[in-house]
């Protein structure tokens, strides 16, 4: 009799329980032949394909050429015993999914069959047992192996995908240590692979400054997290933010097993931000750089020539005077007119470039503004401003002017107001700027619809002035009963370069 078959012997029919799993592999072991041949029989007839060998060699090569999904090993065989087996089969990582089945009439005590399952055998069986009983026993096992390789196939999908996502995910165990994490956490975080992050500390993952944090929201996490922003560390100990996604892991049993973590790298984003947000002051800076250009050629140009010929108009008029007066008249208005003109194109060049807050500081710059205003329009202006124990930043200097400057103009254009009062405070820390006036005010809501176009322009400019030095913009507004502007720009973060002109 051969060691190990395929088929079945000759003369005897073949009966296949159609309700079994047709193709489920079997190796049964056994020296004793009558018991391996009934038994392995009666597999047969219930569906099963089935191999079979007489010594625990011959098995083994049997295992590692066919990998079967079961084998059922004698615990004593000639050559090598079950046990043997049992240990080399778990020894070899390509047939860790291989089920074993320990079965003996001699080694039966609680003692001996503990030795066989600490060794890696799924099942311990004694003999003799019935056939019925045998079946059965294999039904259930080959269940667990089609389970198990179910939950196999599953692992292996969910973690292709988790391969092939574009973010980091890690698994945290109760302990903060990284239990598992795919191939894009290694890369991000600079090691070359992922065995190197198992078992670190994920909180000395995490960048000095944002530890706390990170461990509070973890330890106090009972569903999700989304979009929590940390700064990671890198193997290299450089920082590197991150937007993550936090969630709890739990085991079937609803106990707390971990927590995942998706994070996505956030650098490139944060660049942009950053970006955007000094974009208001660079055209801020632009626009300063022209309207000193344009000041300035103003004075030295068109100014010039104003002066000029209204000097010379001047001598025109002295010497035809007596001679044509009504032509003398006509002159002198001319001259008046260009004097006129002379005067407005000042005052357009102080507002490109005030000179005022240059050499007298910010606080006499906005009163000419204001008693410009009131001469301008009649509007009653009340200005209260404390003086400054050290001067401002030159930066926070001509942003606040402009503000002034923006938001009387907004006043003149569309409050339709009698007085506007303005206040500046220091406090050590911060600039305080308050506009206020009593004019027609608008509705907030109806400005947020668009609703208030040329009204919303002048206030968003606002808003971005005071952001690019730091500072915040408050606006409230009620119909008929005016607008409140507030502005505050701490001394600490705000910009104290050179003020670009």
């Amino acid at each position: 009799m051969t060691s190990f078959s395929r088929e079945r012997p000759r003369g005897r029919p073949t009966v296949v329980n159609p309700a079994a799993k047709s193709r489920t592999r079997i190796l049964m072991v056994d020296d004793n032949l009558p018991f391996l041949g009934l038994y392995s029989e009666s597999l047969r007839d219930a569906g099963y394909e089935v191999l079979t060998a007489i010594d625990g060699p011959q098995a083994l090569r049997l295992v590692r050429s066919e990998v079967p999904d079961l084998v059922i090993l004698d615990v004593v065989l000639p050559g090598l015993s079950g046990v043997e087996v049992c240990r080399k089969i778990r020894a070899d990582p390509d047939l860790r999914n291989v089920f074993v089945v320990l079965i003996s009439g001699h080694a039966v005590s609680a003692e001996q069959t503990v030795d066989g399952l600490a060794i890696g055998a799924d099942e311990y069986l004694f003999k003799p047992l019935s056939l019925s009983e045998f079946k059965a026993r294999i039904r259930t096992l080959i269940r667990l192996t089609e389970t198990a390789a179910a939950l196999r196939a599953s692992e292996q999908h969910y973690r292709g995908l988790v391969e092939v996502l574009p973010d980091a995910v890690a698994l945290i165990n109760p302990r903060f240590q990284v239990a598992g994490a795919n191939e894009r956490a290694a890369a991000m975080l600079g090691y070359d692979a992922v065995d190197e992050l198992l078992g670190k500390n994920a909180i000395e993952l995490v960048h000095t400054k944002d530890r706390d944090r990170f461990r509070a929201d973890v330890a106090a996490l009972k569903g999700t997290v989304a979009n929590a922003e940390y700064v990671l560390l890198r193997k290299d100990g450089k920082g590197i933010p991150v937007e993550m996604n936090l969630a709890v892991s739990k085991t079937p049993s609803d106990a707390r097993f971990g927590w995942i973590t998706v994070a996505r790298e956030v650098t490139e984003r944060k660049r942009v931000e950053e970006e955007l947000r000094r974009l208001p002051r660079r055209i801020s800076e632009a626009q300063e750089a022209e309207r000193s250009r344009v000041s300035q050629e103003l004075h030295d140009g068109v100014n010039q020539v104003i002066a000029s010929a209204a000097m010379r108009l001047r001598r025109v008029q002295e010497m035809i005077s007596t001679q044509n007066p009504a032509a003398s008249e006509l002159i002198s208005r001319s001259h008046k007119l260009l004097v006129q003109a002379l005067e407005e194109n000042r005052r357009i060049a102080r507002n490109l470039r005030p000179t005022d807050l240059d050499e007298l500081g910010l606080g006499a710059a906005c009163r000419h503004l204001c008693k410009e205003l009131k001469t301008r329009t009649g509007l009653a202006v009340k200005c209260q401003f404390a003086r400054f124990s050290k001067p401002p930043p030159p930066a926070v200097d001509l942003g606040l002017f402009r503000i002034v400057q923006e938001a009387l103009n907004n006043v003149e254009k569309h409050a339709r107001a009698k007085t506007i009062r303005l206040r500046m405070a220091c406090d050590g820390q911060a600039i305080t700027l308050n506009i206020q006036d009593d004019g027609r005010g608008f509705d907030p809501a109806a400005l947020q619809k668009g609703e208030v176009e040329r009204r919303g322009i002048g206030l968003s400019s606002l808003r971005e002035r005071a952001a690019a030095l730091g500072g915040t913009c408050d606006v409230k507004s009620q119909l008929g009963k005016g607008t409140s502007i507030t502005v505050r720009v701490p001394l600490g973060k705000a910009r104290r370069g050179k003020a670009k002109a």
